[in-house]
């Protein structure tokens, strides 16, 4: 009988152990690859959505609307969206106090969200708008001789200008009726010139030109280069608002100075800084309005039935003629040339702390937003996550 020997051996397990091992580390090869993939395409799209996010607060801060923000109460809120192309973002801006705005940021790409969903990071700034220094020590500031004839009329008693209503909400804060250099320089009759305030009128000797020169970190210069319209001396023949063919506001027009008179019109949110240059004298003809704030480097002379709401500085010599002429807000008239300035016929300076602060809230160059220092802002994506994973 043959003897049959057997011949199995370990050459074709080896083999598919072997295949089986290959195919282990492929699978785990492409696995692997297919996950760095999927991080990197995640990280570049966590980063688009952080830019996304970033731009959206320095453009919402770049283009601030104090129309919208401005009128908000504490702790309210408002939102602000755009998108491009595969990237959004949204910035919910909520007032914390007068100057103060929490900005939480929102920014998403839509790239790849077939296959890893939508892509989001969302920062939180801390924001304080910043503007130029305007506040005056006095409803009128003069320095040298000042000469008041007629029924004459300074109330540094804090007061809302008539017609504004709702518009303005700060409180109230008295001021001097007339600040002077030197009250022994002042020409007036008792029973002529009413003048109110918390004095009546202050004396202080060491009112030199950084009055007049300085507002805040702003020079004079630097305060007039942000100007809104600029111009030489001139006589102004009809101040007031205007409009294009289309019923909006004519920004181009010299003498339109805004509408303080009808703050729902076309013009009742335009306040300009206009700033007449150079010496020499400007007249206001024919009266008019305006509202804003008014740079002269020279002499200005108003002729009567002007109204102004905001800030007047006069460089040179400020005389009004004829009668109702109207200033709510404040007037400083540095007279640099030492000559005699008067108001005459009915005028009237009226000291408001809401003229004075929307003729610099509501022009926007005159106002900046900007995260605060140190630590300004902080990425709130993973925090936010939490929240919602956990709800």
């Amino acid at each position: 009988m043959t003897q049959v020997i057997s011949r199995s051996g370990f050459a074709l397990p080896a083999a598919i152990f072997a295949l089986v091992i290959l195919s282990v580390l492929a699978t785990g090869g492409f696995y692997l690859a297919r996950q760095e993939g999927r991080i990197g395409m995640a990280s570049e799209r966590a980063r688009s959505a952080f830019y996304a996010a970033e731009f959206g607060a320095s453009h919402l801060m770049s283009n601030w609307d104090n129309d919208t923000f401005g009128a908000l109460d504490n702790w309210e809120s408002a939102s602000v969206s755009q998108g491009s192309g595969d990237l959004a973002w949204t910035v919910d801006v909520t007032r914390m106090s007068n100057r103060l705005y929490f900005l939480l940021a929102t920014g998403g790409t839509t790239q790849g969200a077939e296959n890893l969903g939508a892509a989001n990071r969302v920062l939180g700034i801390v924001a304080k708008k910043y503007s130029i220094d305007v506040d005056p020590p006095a409803a009128f500031t003069a320095r040298d001789q000042v000469r008041f004839v007629g029924k004459a009329t300074v109330h540094g008693i804090d007061n809302h200008p008539p017609g504004w209503g709702t518009a303005c909400t700060n409180g109230l804060t008295n001021k001097a009726g007339m600040l002077s250099d030197d009250t022994t320089k002042v020409d007036y009759k008792a029973q002529n010139f009413d003048v109110t305030g918390v004095p009546p009128i202050l004396e202080d000797a060491q009112l030199i030109n950084d009055v007049f020169q300085l507002f805040g970190d702003l020079e004079w210069e630097e305060l007039t280069s942000m100007a809104t319209l600029t111009m030489g001396p001139r006589n102004f023949n009809s101040i007031g608002p205007t409009t294009t063919a289309d019923g909006l506001c004519d920004y181009s027009n010299p003498e339109n100075w805004g509408d303080p008179i009808n703050p729902s019109g076309p013009c009742g949110n335009y306040f300009p800084m206009i700033h007449v240059k150079g010496p020499g004298i400007s007249k206001i003809n024919g009266g008019g309005v305006g509202q804003g704030i008014l740079l002269v480097d020279g002499d200005l002379w108003a002729g009567g039935n002007f109204t102004f709401y905001g800030l007047v500085i006069v460089k040179g010599m400020f005389e009004t003629g004829g009668s109702d002429n109207r200033v709510y807000g404040a007037v400083m008239a540095a007279n640099a040339q030492l000559e005699e300035q008067s108001l005459t016929g009915g005028s009237l300076v009226q000291y408001s702390s809401c003229a004075l602060n929307r003729a610099v809230d509501m022009n926007p160059d005159l106002n900046w937003v900007r995260p605060i220092e140190r630590r300004g802002w902080v990425d709130l994506s993973s925090v936010l996550s939490d929240q919602i994973g956990s709800n």
